[in-house]
């Protein structure tokens, strides 16, 4: 019997940095790599920003977006540790990030192909060059 560990999804505290700085390294990310950059793009004006925390595991996602507060923003930033994903994490990052901007509509662009387009594919969108997500995903 698997025990699932409940997630928790709240906006980005400074405290969160170095964590969000090793999880960009877990995936790859490296110009994320150094927590005060880290906490300068989460802070920044118009910056919205979530991580999501697993009892004992700490930060095990985050994601960040920017926007005008009125009609559009832009999902800048959206990573799940490997062992956690498939738990419906990234979902729960993105409708948080997204209601936080307070916009109408949120774009993405993605170069991760297979995976990543069939995530964003089950938001409702309109497919552009990117995903533009819609209020009631």
């Amino acid at each position: 019997m698997q025990v699932v560990s409940t997630v928790e999804v709240r906006p980005f505290e400074d405290d969160d940095a170095p964590a969000v700085a090793h999880l960009a390294i877990a995936v790859q990310w490296p110009s994320l790599a150094d927590p005060e950059v880290v906490a300068r793009v989460c802070t920044a004006p118009g910056s919205a920003a979530h991580v999501a925390t697993c009892g004992e595991h700490g930060v095990v996602g985050w994601a960040q977006a920017l926007g005008d507060g009125v009609l559009q923003s832009h999902l800048s930033f959206l990573a799940v540790r490997p062992d956690h994903r498939r738990r419906g994490i990234a979902r729960l990052l993105v409708v948080a990030t997204f209601q936080a901007t307070g916009t109408l509509r949120m774009d993405l662009v993605t170069d991760a192909a297979g995976d990543a387009e069939g995530f964003y594919e089950r938001f409702e969108h309109t497919r552009m060059g990117g995903f533009r997500i819609y209020p009631g995903a």
